[in-house]
């Protein structure tokens, strides 16, 4: 396949480790079995640097000039990301305490969770935001800041008090914290765990409640929140597979969000896959029957607020621009394609969004 090359720009070619987001690709990557990966001109994100890292490709063709796209001009979201890159390293430095001394630094995770509740409101598209900037190395961590942000802007959307906003941000920030307890190899393992593996797994539910348990005068709500995350409505959840009524309202936002983030940021069985947020809101439709329906309804329906006009690739490869959500399957909403053509993917039965071009 022949590429238009723009003779008029530098090209340079670029080892991984040193690809920045916002690099421009000047040559198509190609994968040992000859499948397009990413094309010319496809302008890098932290994933794309990722996803290339997976790949094993050593090298690229870039651009020398970076590009500026999607700058961010909106002071409060700035404030948020600032925040946010503050946190990480608070929740990173707390998980290391706690696998030492199995005792919550909870001073400092409170004040993590304060600022992000308070920050968060008002910023924007807070949300789209979270999956452009570059994680840390440990998932638990980077997915423990992302579920507390998203449970704080839930509660804000369902007009909690300033004081339990700030409480499920906490309750957000904690609900993984047993997974400080498991062994790292069962964390890290790539494809879908056995069954002793993922009984393994669950435990760190256990494990959590135990640690936040033993926390003096922590709330019982938070408590609950970690403990029940996993719960769903219809019984089918875990550890204890109660029903609706029993599962704190807490713990009901931490599941939307905790599932929200995982269709965002992992795929066991596919580490190459693309992460779109129409899919995963696509997933959370399908769990209405297992998660709280008014928490999962408020949630869509403010997230499809700002999907509407993203560059988006589909699953033939074509590519367009969203201008239509369908709220009941955002994945096959209403595209206008490159072309010109306005496809309305309810109608196409094998095509739907892939992921959003970044």
């Amino acid at each position: 396949m022949s590429e238009a090359v723009d003779e008029n720009r530098k090209i340079i070619e670029q080892s991984i480790e040193f690809l920045v987001p916002g690099m421009e690709l000047a040559r198509d990557i190609y994968s040992s079995d000859g499948k397009i990966l990413f094309n010319q001109n496809n302008i890098l994100s932290q994933h794309n640097i990722q996803k290339l890292g997976n790949w094993k490709i050593p090298k690229v063709f870039v651009y020398s000039e970076v590009a500026t796209a999607n700058p961010i001009t909106d002071p409060k979201l700035q404030k948020f990301i600032n925040t946010y890159n503050q946190s990480v390293p608070v929740v990173q430095k707390a998980f290391e305490d706690i696998r030492s001394s199995q005792e919550i630094p909870l001073d400092a995770l409170t004040a993590a969770a304060t600022d992000i509740a308070s920050d968060i409101a008002g910023a924007g598209n807070v949300i789209d935001r979270l999956y452009n900037l570059p994680p840390c190395d440990d998932y638990t961590m980077y997915h423990s800041v992302n579920v507390s942000a998203i449970s704080a802007l839930i509660a804000i959307w369902l007009k909690y008090p300033p004081e339990s906003v700030n409480a499920i941000s906490l309750a957000g920030l904690l609900h993984d914290v047993g997974k400080s307890l498991l062994p790292p190899e069962l964390l890290h393992m790539p494809g879908k765990l056995s069954p002793d593996d993922y009984e393994h797994y669950r435990q760190h539910v256990a494990y959590g409640y135990d640690l936040v348990s033993k926390i003096p005068n922590i709330s019982q709500s938070i408590t609950a929140a970690v403990f029940q995350h996993h719960e769903r409505r219809d019984g089918s959840g875990y550890p204890g597979g109660i029903t609706d009524y029993y599962i704190h309202p807490y713990a009901k936002i931490v599941a939307v969000a905790d599932l929200y983030d995982e269709g965002m940021t992992i795929n066991r069985e596919n580490p190459q896959a693309e992460l779109s947020p129409y899919v995963s809101l696509q997933t959370l439709r399908n769990e209405l029957h297992r998660l709280d329906p008014k928490i999962c309804i408020t949630f869509l329906d403010n997230m499809t607020n700002f999907l509407s006009g993203n560059r988006v690739s589909l699953t033939d490869n074509r590519q367009g621009r969203v201008v239509f959500i369908n709220k009941e399957q955002p994945a096959r909403s209403m595209v206008r394609l490159d072309d010109g053509t306005v496809l309305d993917l309810r109608e196409e039965e094998n095509i739907s969004i892939h992921y959003i071009i970044r």
